[in-house]
């Protein structure tokens, strides 16, 4: 697109048709868009060359592209010498630099910068508070988040979608789940229309919590409102049912996934074996890592690391340890869990000193011991 953009600049240029300051900015912003400052200043010499001046505009898009660059600094020297050139600031110049600051954590800055919005006879939009409320839920600081939301209805400044999921999926994180339906609910009322983000993040607190009568209730509004679940709202509902050890309700979400030609991901798998092997259902567990090569996935660590622990839970310790020794010829990393499984399988079938031959082989190979290591080893050599 900026290859073509070019293209039809150089046009112009051999059509003897002069640019004006819209051309240039247009050239500027675009380049700036990409974090190419370099190019846009070249744009912005012939500005000055063409004895045009530069305006907000132009030095608006200079504050996105050092943004862009992760160069805040720089951005927030373009944003200081604007009215000393005669350029106004607007919401857009301040909606850059705060993003910017709010990118690199910078968020008491990025406060401070948005109370100061007045003084340039800007008010903040929806997207000033948007990114606002989406870094201080990112940080954590969900109460401020929620006081910039209730500021930005009094001033008549009307959330949008995506300040609604931010919000939502915080409170689901602070396990306010009432809270989070009723802005969901408030969206309905609106005629704001949630999107899979805004559902997911909902079903996802509610299966957490292991409430996943509430969270098919969810989702039932959401295919009602004509909203197509994805791989990821069915994991979530997985991962519900797996935690309340409902495994065969988890395993008939993977046949509705099957039959809306869905494919399921890794993630999908991995729970529903963990799911099985919890359950003692080894021989399922089995039957889905078949079925998850079958759809071409390639079963890592975690997989592995589940089939191990259950066949050692379930006293099937040789298996476990075949499985184990295949991982490194699939070039599959081995992690302290593992390790931990399989001695602990060992010390239970009372064969301690392979359990200490493994722990011994453990540390050789660089992968460290954690507590829980330690305290089957110990628990194993007392019998």
């Amino acid at each position: 697109m900026i290859d073509d953009m070019k293209c039809v600049y150089d046009e112009m240029l051999s059509d003897m048709i002069k640019p004006d300051i819209y051309t240039f900015n247009t050239m500027i912003n675009a380049y700036c868009k990409l974090g190419n400052v370099i190019e846009a200043e070249f744009y912005l010499s012939k500005i000055l060359q063409a004895g045009l001046n530069p305006d907000t505009h132009t030095f608006t898009s200079f504050v996105l592209g050092h943004c862009r660059r992760k160069d805040v600094d720089s951005a927030f020297k373009v944003f200081k010498e604007m009215p000393k050139k005669g350029c106004g600031r607007n919401v857009v110049s301040y909606n850059n630099l705060i993003h910017g600051l709010c990118e690199r954590g910078r968020i008491d800055e990025a406060m401070e910068l948005f109370l100061g919005i007045g003084d340039d006879g800007c008010c903040p939009n929806v997207r000033s508070y948007m990114i606002l409320i989406d870094a201080l839920c990112g940080l954590d600081r969900r109460e401020e988040a929620l006081c910039l939301f209730d500021e930005m209805k009094e001033k008549g400044c009307e959330p949008n979608v995506h300040t609604y999921t931010v919000l939502i999926d915080g409170l689901c994180k602070d396990f306010k789940l009432d809270e989070a339906r009723g802005l969901l609910n408030v969206m309905l009322e609106k005629k704001l229309v949630p999107n899979v983000v805004t559902y997911n993040a909902l079903i996802d607190g509610y299966c957490k919590q292991g409430l996943v009568d509430f969270a098919l209730d969810v989702f039932d509004v959401m295919e009602s409102n004509n909203c197509i679940p994805n791989v990821r709202t069915y994991n979530e509902l997985i991962s519900g049912f797996c935690t309340i050890k409902k495994v065969h309700k988890a395993m008939t979400l993977l046949d509705k996934m099957l039959e809306r030609k869905m494919s399921p991901s890794d993630v999908t798998f991995n729970l529903l074996i963990h799911g099985q092997c919890k359950e003692g259902e080894i021989g399922s567990a089995f039957r889905l890592l078949k079925l998850m090569e079958e759809n071409d996935l390639a079963p890592d660590e975690w997989t592995y690391c589940t089939l191990v622990d259950g066949l050692c839970k379930r006293g099937r310790v040789e298996e476990a340890s075949t499985i184990f020794s295949s991982m490194k010829e699939k070039g599959i990393k081995v992690n302290v869990a593992m390790y931990t499984a399989l001695i602990d399988g060992y010390c239970k079938a009372e064969k301690a000193d392979v359990a200490l031959t493994l722990f011994k082989k453990m540390i050789e190979e660089g992968c460290s011991p954690n507590a829980c290591t330690y305290n089957v080893l110990i628990k194993g050599l007392c019998k």
